[in-house]
């Protein structure tokens, strides 16, 4: 029998040719496959690191001036529209279900809108429910620390600058350590921070910052009691300050039952050597009728050792008196109107007077007779009108 090879060449290759084929779709459907099940993973883990991160911000755009330029809460005789204006961005990845990575970025109207770092640290809830948090954080001394910047959770146009501008520092380089008490219908809540920082825009350093507070809310009456020191070194007003140690204490109330709210707290600033101790307070009552709050504020500020810089050398006494001594009592009038979701819009009338025979604590306001300590202003009053929002 004979073959013939070339037929037989020409019969295989033709045999194959359904087999590769079969071959060639078997694989382009596994590949298929290996495409969806990448994707479906990919999906999934974008997905997973969507529910991981949260985002949040926040924004107030200001209109302030004044009947003088005393330089009360930065404002003027001109308009001004930067001193309050603010907005800033918050982020929280959560990297389990008991540990947080929280960045806060600000950026101020008075700063020149630079970008600034006011949150950036760690968090870990224990399964005992202790919390630690370490990094740049709050210096946790007033009740409206946490929202020092967040306009919206503040009933009124700005928190009193008589009580919020006597530490001249919000944030702190260190940790803290809290606990929450679960009771019935309330809960207690202990914390201790430290750490250090720096006064901006100033050569004051302060090292060994640490405190305590401890809290007590039921969601309509909150109670609230903070101590807190640090050491000081550098120069302010003109003094070297060489390891002198500054004192806090602060008391705080309020009370909000959906229909009538008041806010009270009183502190007190003790600083060794010159620099002035200082005693404030303010007491803020509203009422919400609807989506408007009408509220009235009265606060105040004085200095506690005045008698420490008179008993001076007079070459002394007189120029450190002029520049430290302060004294203030301030009445607003305002109201607060949530016009839409996350949105409220306030207007404000703040006068300060009682000055007595110091600048008001207004390093703009100058002195005209240094002898009968006569300053050029002894009262302004300052005009606000502002939105805050939340997104």
């Amino acid at each position: 029998m004979h073959f013939n090879v070339k037929a037989l060449s020409v019969a295989i290759s033709i045999a194959l040719v359904p087999a590769a084929a079969f071959a060639d779709e078997a694989t382009d459907a596994k590949v298929a496959k290996l495409e969806q099940q990448v994707q479906a993973l990919q999906a999934q883990q974008t997905k997973s690191l969507t529910e991981k991160f949260n985002f949040n911000g926040f924004i107030s755009g200001a209109y302030i001036s004044s009947d003088n330029d005393a330089g009360y809460n930065g404002a003027s005789s001109s308009a001004d529209f930067s001193q309050d204006s603010k907005i800033g961005f918050q982020g929280t990845f959560n990297i389990s279900n008991q540990t947080q990575a929280v960045l806060q970025l600000m950026m101020k109207g008075e700063n020149d809108w630079d970008v600034e770092a006011e949150w950036a640290y760690l968090s870990h809830r224990f399964d005992n429910g202790t919390k630690i948090r370490g990094g740049k954080l709050r210096v946790p001394l007033f009740m409206y620390s946490d929202y020092l910047d967040v306009g919206y959770a503040q009933p009124f146009a700005r928190p009193p600058t008589e009580v919020y501008d006597q530490v001249p520092f919000s944030s702190y380089t260190g940790g803290d350590i809290s606990y929450d008490f679960e009771f019935e219908d309330s809960t207690l809540t202990l914390q201790g921070f430290g750490g250090e920082s720096t006064v901006p825009n100033s050569d004051l350093d302060l090292s060994n910052i640490m405190g305590a507070n401890v809290s007590w809310t039921d969601l309509t009456w909150t109670f609230r009691a903070v101590y807190g020191q640090t050491d000081l070194d550098g120069e302010a007003n003109g003094l070297i300050i060489d390891n002198e140690q500054a004192v806090f204490n602060g008391l705080g109330g309020s009370f909000d039952n959906g229909s009538v709210i008041a806010i009270a707290e009183w502190t007190t600033v003790e600083i060794d050597g010159l620099l002035s101790d200082h005693e404030s307070g303010y007491l803020t009552v509203g009422y919400r009728i609807k989506s408007f709050t009408p509220y009235a504020t009265i606060a105040y500020v004085k200095t506690t050792d005045d008698d420490v810089r008179s008993n001076l050398p007079p070459q002394l006494a007189l120029p450190l008196s002029l520049g430290l001594n302060e004294k203030r009592t301030a009445y607003s009038l305002g109201l607060r109107w949530d016009a839409i979701d996350n949105v409220a819009i306030k207007f404000d009338l703040t006068y300060a007077t009682d000055f007595g025979d110091t600048n008001g604590g207004l390093e703009t306001n100058p002195v005209i007779n240094p002898f009968t300590k006569q300053f050029q202003f002894d009262d302004t009053l300052v005009y606000t009108v502002k939105f805050d929002a939340v997104f």
